[in-house]
């Protein structure tokens, strides 16, 4: 150890002590802060350029751990140019400026990033690291597993959600099956910008005949998106009536209710029990 004595302001002396292993400690500190990662790598070679939200001091941990939504008050600075548009990808980052993972931006919404895929996902499985249409094809594949697992469709029942939202890391999505019919619930501009690629996919599932796209209006309103924007379209104008077998409710963890349903108005997605 040595010690250096330096004048204070007020002439009075200060006696500070200095370690010799500090100067070390501040290479590695600086080294580890600019190691690239998995998906700073596959950034630089993607074109367009991707922007950078970048978050303040202390909120990152929370979006480490999982929580898919990184709302306004969590941001920092935003580091690109021009500036992400409603539906870009972009990568979120610490205060280092280093990612932690990489989600789809929107300019108006108060969750101004929807985390779709984190730093360490990145590095065991690049394949589909800021990629969209891979992203969507190996999330709704699994989500699709998960409920064969399930033993969804079953003989007891066709009618089950396929995709849950977050449930399933897909913010925004939510896909419920009745019978040969899937009916896709929009609540998030991102979705709204890959409706083509969601239908397609969702198309694809040997039980699905039928495609019914639902906006939900008033929360797209609040992601920018005006109902004129909206296309509420049906996929499929042809199909009146779908024969739901049952629904299974479950209440607890052992109780279990059983209805018999028919799905009848797509206009209104209407449900009328016991018809």
């Amino acid at each position: 150890m040595m010690m250096i004595s330096l004048p204070c302001r007020n002439t009075f002396l200060r006696t500070f002590s200095l370690y010799h292993s500090a100067p070390a400690i501040t290479v590695a500190a600086a080294a580890a802060a600019y190691t690239t990662t998995t998906l700073q790598d596959i950034a630089t070679n993607h074109k367009p350029g991707i922007a950078k939200v970048v978050l303040k001091k202390g909120k990152t941990q929370l979006f480490r751990d999982g929580s898919p939504m990184v709302y306004s008050g969590a941001v920092d600075r935003i580091i690109g140019r021009p500036p992400p548009k409603t539906g870009d990808i972009v990568l979120v980052a610490d205060g280092t400026e280093k990612p932690i993972g990489w989600g789809l931006y929107n300019s108006v919404s108060m969750f101004c990033v929807r985390l779709m895929q984190l730093e360490d996902e990145a590095a065991r499985d690049p394949s589909y690291a800021l990629d969209m249409d891979r992203l969507l094809e190996t999330r709704i594949g699994a989500a699709i597993d998960l409920r064969k697992a399930l033993g969804l469709p079953s003989a007891h029942t066709n009618a089950y959600r396929l995709v849950n939202s977050e449930g399933d890391r897909l913010s925004g999505l939510i896909v419920d099956v009745f019978g040969e019919l899937a009916v896709i619930a929009s609540s998030a501009a991102w979705v709204e910008k890959y409706r083509q690629e969601i239908e397609s996919y969702i198309s694809r599932i040997n039980e699905i005949n039928h495609i019914k796209w639902r906006p939900s209006a008033d929360i797209l309103k609040e992601e920018g998106l005006e109902l004129t924007d909206l296309d509420d379209s049906v996929a499929s104008p042809s199909l009146q009536t779908v024969k739901v077998e049952n629904i299974l409710l479950h209440f607890g963890t052992n109780s279990t209710l059983t209805y018999s349903w028919k799905l009848l108005d797509l206009n209104g997605l209407t449900i009328f029990p016991g018809l």
